[in-house]
C-alpha cells in the first residue's frame, strides 16, 4: 500500500505542477483580480515556511477567498487543509492586507498571523503541500519567496529593529 500511495501522490502532483502552469498561462492572457488569505504560522520569533508542490517559491498555508466566505475562515480552511491544523478564528489576527502584482494577477493578500506556544502537529498532504519547516525571518528572506510575504516579512524585520533601539 504504501507504494501505491506514493505513485498517485506523485501523479496528484503531476496534475497540481500542469494545472499550475495553466493558471498562470491563463492569468497571463486575463490580469485578474484575486482575493487571498494566508497565515504567518510563528513560533518561538521562527516562521513557518511552506513548499507547495506545483510553486518554486516557498509560502504559507493559504489560498483564495471563496464566493461570500470571510477572509478569516479562508484562511482557517486553508491552514486546515494545507498542514492539518484546526484552530478557532479568534485565534487568528489580521496584520496586514496588500495588494501586489504578483503570477500577471492583481493579489489583495489578507495576512493572518498565528502565534503558537509550542511546535504543532502537522499533517501534510504531500500532494499539495510537501515540506513544512519553521525559519528565521533572515533565513526566509534568503530563499525566493512571494512579494506579498518578503513586504511582511521586510516591514516586521525593520519593525523589531526599530523597537530595539528604543
Amino acid at each position: 500500500m504504501p507504494v501505491l500511495r506514493a505513485v498517485i501522490d506523485g501523479m496528484v502532483r503531476g496534475v497540481y505542477r500542469l494545472g499550475y502552469r495553466g493558471a498562470v498561462a491563463w492569468w497571463y492572457l486575463r490580469r485578474p483580480r484575486h482575493d487571498g488569505a494566508v497565515v504567518a504560522v510563528w513560533l518561538d520569533g521562527e516562521i513557518l515556511m511552506v513548499r507547495h508542490s506545483y510553486r518554486r517559491a516557498l509560502g504559507w498555508p493559504g489560498g483564495g477567498i471563496g464566493l461570500g466566505e470571510r477572509p478569516v475562515d479562508a484562511a482557517r480552511r486553508e491552514l486546515r487543509e494545507e498542514v492539518g491544523l484546526a484552530i478557532e478564528s479568534k485565534a487568528l489576527v489580521l496584520a496586514a492586507e496588500i495588494d501586489e502584482r504578483w503570477e500577471f494577477r492583481r493579489d489583495r493578500i489578507r495576512i493572518f498571523e498565528l502565534e503558537l506556544g509550542m511546535p504543532p502537529p502537522f499533517r501534510l498532504d504531500r500532494r499539495e503541500v510537501v515540506d513544512a519547516v519553521f525559519m528565521t525571518p533572515a533565513a526566509a528572506l534568503a530563499e525566493e519567496i512571494a512579494p506579498f510575504i518578503r513586504t511582511y516579512l521586510e516591514a516586521r524585520t525593520a519593525g523589531a529593529k526599530a523597537g530595539k533601539g528604543d
